[in-house]
């Protein structure tokens, strides 16, 4: 009886289990015990500790490379910490930085004082780019010192820049390289203008107050970078001609900052042109005295190669000022326009468009093609850049820079059939003097032009007597530094 009920129990739930939905699932005899759920899946793996397994594994398979990797990491971080906040040994590098990142290109500014100097030097006859350079370096917020050899290029120099706002930052030197005599007073009135504070003007075009002659040891400027516009000579010698004493001049100031040496060459006094063998001896004598320089005294030294450059006109120098960025002139638009949407779409799509033909000026400028490659204001912020720029030796400004360079691959005998089907070559002097400007009438023009030299002469004469000198302190020689000049000076100076 008991087997009978067993089968046929059996055999129902074995229907049950084949027939019946599979959701249902019933278990066999005996039925007094419950069956077993089944156990819980695994937990997945945290990503944290999936990586660092990763990282363990890692560590036992290469550990010289995961301790490199670590020591990076944390001088990264410990670095980065550092610059951010000023602390410890990072604080000189950090304010650096944030000097950087406030004045970009333009001249040191602190507490209403030019603390950054730029000294020009300028053969005779002066180059047509000194006067747009000059009222570049002055309208950038830096102090300027241009060394020419003779008082009347000096004063005209003055005359020509006395209508700019910021001509009290201008000094003008007498330093001939012909005369060696002329050094020692030089480099003594140079020491003796950096003694000196030169106030900033603020948005209003006021000055700060105080006296120039007694400064605060924290307004005393530096020297950043020298100029040198030799090269540029429209009049280059026929024999090597001796050289500035740079030696003397490029050397570490009482803080221990060392000056740049920044040299502007004409790109097609690279080639080899009978016509401009003068060109070639000045180059060439420059490129030499820069390679040594750096050699001897470990000092940074820049080559400008110039192509053609589209110099500005007096009175465009004298009135320009800051022109407005496009962003700056798209929101001053959009506050003086109607609130319409055709308006603002306007307004919009002149700022994208003109942002667009902006890029292509600039490469075009650094390629050297076009007319943007001409334009004055694209070689400003380059050298501005450039003065500013902590790497690279070696730049090309304006158009056709680049194509001497090119050809110094070309065998000389076959230079000169290549260049008779190329484009006209940059000048062997640098860039020439702009064409003077268009006036409407003798009796209009008249009028201006002795108002400015009225001005001049009654603005320069005072700046003259402070700025054209060539003796300053009782500094004696054996102080300034020039012992340690090996060129441009006597045995016996």
């Amino acid at each position: 009886m008991l087997e009978t009920v067993e089968r046929v129990s059996n055999e129902l739930i074995a229907s049950l289990n084949m027939h019946g939905p599979p959701s249902i699932s019933i278990p066999f005899p005996p039925f007094n015990k419950e069956a077993a759920p089944p156990p819980p899946p695994p937990p997945a793996p945290s990503l944290a500790s999936s990586a660092c397994g990763k990282a363990s594994s890692l560590a036992r398979k290469h550990p010289l490379l995961f301790t490199a990797g670590a020591a990076l990491v944390v001088t990264a971080g410990v670095g980065t910490v550092g610059l951010l906040t000023g602390a410890g040994p990072f604080a000189p590098y950090a304010k650096e930085l944030r000097r950087r990142h406030r004045f970009g290109s333009r001249g040191v500014v602190e507490d209403g004082m030019l603390k950054e100097a730029i000294v020009i030097l300028a053969p005779s006859p002066v180059p047509p780019l000194l006067v747009p350079l000059a009222a570049s370096l002055l309208k950038a917020g830096y102090i300027v010192v241009v060394a020419v050899p003779h008082v009347k290029e000096a004063e005209a120099l003055e005359r020509r820049l006395s209508g700019l706002n910021e001509r009290n930052a201008l000094r003008v030197l007498i330093y001939d390289t012909e005369n060696s005599a002329t050094f020692p007073p030089f480099h003594r009135s140079l020491l003796a203008t950096l003694t000196l504070r030169f106030p900033s003007a603020d948005h209003s075009g006021q000055y700060t107050a105080g006296d120039p002659y007694n400064p605060h040891p924290g307004h005393i400027p530096r020297i950043h970078a020298f100029v040198s516009l030799y090269p540029l000579n429209p009049s280059p010698p026929s024999q090597p001609a001796a050289l500035p004493a740079l030696p003397a001049l490029v050397s570490p100031g009482p803080t221990g900052h060392v000056p740049i040496l920044v040299t502007l060459y004409p790109s097609s006094a690279t080639l080899t042109n009978p016509g401009a063998f003068a060109n070639q001896i000045l180059t060439s004598n420059h490129r030499l005295l820069g390679a040594n320089l750096a050699a001897a005294n470990n000092v940074r030294v820049i080559s400008v190669f110039l192509g053609q450059i589209t110099l500005p006109t007096l009175p465009a120098i004298i009135t320009e000022g800051r022109a407005l960025s496009r962003r700056e002139q798209a929101k001053q638009r959009l506050r003086e326009s109607t609130a319409s949407a055709t308006a603002t779409f306007t307004i919009l799509r002149d700022l994208v468009v003109g942002g667009l033909c902006g890029v292509y000026r600039n490469i075009a400028a650094r390629a050297g093609f076009g007319a943007p490659a001409r334009d004055y204001a694209q070689f400003e912020s380059r050298l501005l850049r450039i003065i500013k720029s902590r790497c690279g030796t070696q730049y090309h400004i304006g158009q056709r820079a680049w194509l001497p360079t090119l050809l110094q691959a070309v065998p000389a005998r076959a230079l000169p059939h290549v260049l008779s089907v190329l484009p006209e070559l940059p000048s062997e002097t640098g860039p020439a003097p702009a064409p003077p400007p268009k006036t409407l009438s003798s009796a209009a023009s008249s009028v201006p032009q002795s108002r400015s030299a009225s001005s001049s002469d009654h603005e320069g004469g005072e700046d003259l007597a402070s700025s054209i000198h060539t003796a300053g302190t009782s500094q004696s020689a054996d102080s300034s530094g020039l012992e340690g000049s090996w060129v441009g000076l006597d045995p016996a100076t």
